[in-house]
C-alpha cells in the first residue's frame, strides 16, 4: 500500500453534521459571539444545535457547538472569522 492512501481524508457529502469546538480565556470568550458567527455563516441550524456544551478548566473555556456545513467552502470562513473573536485561542 503507497504511504499516501493511509493520508486520504475521508470522503464527505454534504450537507455533513460536525463538531466546532472553540477553546478561549474565561473573562473574553463568550458563547453568544460564536453563536452569532455560526448563524451569520451558516444560517439557523437545526433545532437543538442551537445549544452548546461548555466545560471549564482554569482560566481556559471550551464550547463545543454541532452545526451543519452546507458544502465543503463553507467551514473555513467561519473558522477565520472565528479565530478573531476576543480570547480565542484555540479550535478543535
Amino acid at each position: 500500500m503507497d504511504p499516501m492512501d493511509a493520508c486520504r481524508r475521508p470522503e464527505v457529502t454534504y450537507p455533513t453534521r460536525i463538531p466546532l469546538k472553540v477553546i478561549g480565556r474565561v473573562e473574553e470568550l463568550r458563547p453568544g459571539m460564536v453563536a452569532e458567527l455560526i448563524l451569520a455563516h451558516l444560517g439557523p441550524q437545526a433545532e437543538g444545535d442551537e445549544q452548546h456544551q461548555a466545560n471549564c478548566k482554569g482560566a481556559f473555556i471550551s464550547y463545543t457547538f454541532w452545526v451543519t456545513l452546507p458544502h465543503g467552502q463553507a467551514e473555513a470562513p467561519l473558522r477565520e472569522a472565528i479565530q478573531k473573536l476576543p480570547g480565542v485561542v484555540m479550535q478543535l
